[in-house]
C-alpha cells in the first residue's frame, strides 16, 4: 500500500460521512414525537492492515416491534476487538443507530480509534435479518467498514451468521462465523468463528465469555511488500457485566495466542525486532447507555 495525504476525495467522503450520521441521529430524534408508544484496521506498515471490525448489538430473543430505532451510545477504556487494541490502549467513544423493520435491520455505528496512517474515525454500516424461533435467533447480515478521510483506501465488506439460543430466560449460548473474501483489499481472505455464553442473574447482573479462532489467508504481493500468510490465532474472552435501567457496565478480561511478533504482522505497531504490546492481555472497562425513541418519549413526559 502507498502512504498519501488527506485529498479533497477523502475530505468529501468524511463529510458524507459526518452527514449520514447526523440524519441519522435526526432521524432518531424526530421519531420520538411520532413512533406509539411502545451492535482496526490498522495500516501495518510494510505489511497488510489489521482487522478493524466492531462488535455487532447484542442478539435479541424476543419478538422486536413492527419499526423501531435503537440508540445506543458507550465508552470504552480501550477499544480492544478481538484481542488486539484499535484505540492503542486509550478511551475510545462509539454511538450506533439501529433501525428494525419486523426481521429487517439497518444500522450505522462511528467509534473514535487511533491507528497508524487511519483517520480517527471509523464508520461501520451494516444490514441484515433478524428472526426468531421461540428460543432460537439467527441473525444474518454484512459488515461494512471504513475509514472515511484516510490516505489509504483499506474499506472492505464482511458477511456473517450469528445464530443464537436461549433454553431460558437467564441462559444465552450463540455460535458466530464472519468470512471476509478480500480482507483489507489486500487478497487475503479471513475468517472468524466462536461460540459464546451469558447467564443473567435476576439482580442484573451476568457472567459471560467467548472463545474464538481467528484465521487469515495470504495476501497479495506489491511493489514494497512480498505476499505473506497473515497469523492465526486463538482469542477469548470472559467477564461480567450489570444492567441498571437504560446503563450496562461491562468488565472483561481479554487475551489471545498472539506473539508479540505476530501481533506487530497484525496491528503494525511496534517494532519489527522487538514486536508489539498492542496483543498483551487486558481488562477492558465499557459503559453503555441503551435507549429507544419510545423509551425516551416515556421518560420525558416522567418530567412534565
Amino acid at each position: 500500500m502507498k502512504d498519501g495525504i488527506y485529498s479533497r476525495d477523502h475530505a468529501c467522503e468524511l463529510a458524507r460521512s459526518l452527514a449520514r450520521l447526523m440524519t441519522t441521529g435526526a432521524l432518531a430524534i424526530a421519531t420520538i414525537s411520532t413512533l406509539p408508544q411502545a451492535k482496526a484496521q490498522q495500516e501495518n506498515g510494510a505489511t497488510p492492515p489489521a482487522l478493524s471490525i466492531p462488535a455487532m448489538p447484542a442478539l435479541r430473543t424476543d419478538t422486536a416491534p413492527t419499526f423501531d430505532i435503537k440508540i445506543i451510545a458507550s465508552i470504552t477504556s480501550d477499544y480492544n476487538f478481538r484481542g488486539y487494541t484499535l484505540s492503542d490502549h486509550k478511551p475510545s467513544i462509539s454511538t450506533n443507530f439501529e433501525a428494525t423493520y419486523n426481521i429487517f435491520f439497518a444500522a450505522v455505528n462511528a467509534a473514535s480509534v487511533h491507528v497508524p496512517m487511519v483517520s480517527q474515525l471509523q464508520m461501520t454500516d451494516y444490514a441484515g435479518i433478524r428472526p426468531v424461533f421461540g428460543p432460537l435467533t439467527v441473525e444474518t447480515g454484512v459488515a461494512y467498514y471504513s475509514y472515511p478521510g484516510s490516505s489509504i483506501d483499506i474499506s472492505y465488506p464482511e458477511y456473517y451468521v450469528a445464530p443464537s439460543y436461549a433454553p431460558s430466560p437467564k441462559l444465552m449460548v450463540s455460535v458466530n462465523a464472519y468470512y471476509a473474501p478480500n480482507y483489507s483489499r489486500t487478497g487475503a481472505w479471513e475468517n472468524y468463528d466462536s461460540i459464546a455464553a451469558k447467564y443473567t442473574f435476576d439482580s442484573g447482573l451476568a457472567i459471560l465469555g467467548e472463545l474464538g479462532r481467528q484465521s487469515f489467508g495470504t495476501t497479495n504481493a506489491t511493489a514494497t511488500a512480498t505476499a505473506q500468510k497473515l497469523p492465526d490465532y486463538t482469542y477469548w474472552n470472559m467477564g461480567f457485566s450489570y444492567i441498571y435501567k437504560a446503563l450496562t457496565f461491562d468488565l472483561r478480561y481479554v487475551a489471545t495466542t498472539l506473539s508479540k511478533q505476530s501481533c506487530f504482522l497484525i496491528t503494525g505497531t511496534g517494532q519489527v525486532t522487538a514486536g508489539s504490546n498492542g496483543c498483551n492481555p487486558a481488562v477492558v472497562a465499557t459503559l453503555s447507555w441503551n435507549t429507544t425513541p419510545s423509551d425516551l418519549k416515556r421518560t420525558l413526559a416522567g418530567f412534565r
